[in-house]
């Protein structure tokens, strides 16, 4: 599914409630759910990539560019980011589940 999109020369992400809204318009709840669906290792996070001229309005090339970079970042370590978040974690899953 897709959650960072350029259409019409602006940039939307995908609010709560599976709707696309402007990229202006995020807020740090949305970012911190489009976080927890990246870091998902059930879900295939994508996003549109900026290219030369796709997003016109300047105000949303400079938040989906910074967006798009941390959350491409993330993604190239997804796999290694789930992995140490696990095995941070693991002594107090392992404390409470066998409790």
């Amino acid at each position: 599914m897709i959650y960072l999109k350029i259409d019409s020369g602006k940039g939307f992400f995908l609010d709560a409630e599976d709707n696309m809204q402007e990229i202006h318009d995020i807020r740090k709840e949305d970012i911190l759910r489009l976080l927890d669906l990246a870091t998902d290792s059930s879900i295939t996070f994508e996003m549109d990539e900026i290219k030369d001229g796709n997003i016109q309005n300047e105000a949303h090339k400079i938040i989906y560019d910074k967006i798009y970079g941390k959350f491409n970042e993330l993604l190239k370590n997804k796999a290694r980011f789930i992995d140490e978040s696990g095995s941070l974690y693991l002594d107090a899953i392992q404390k409470y589940t066998d409790s």
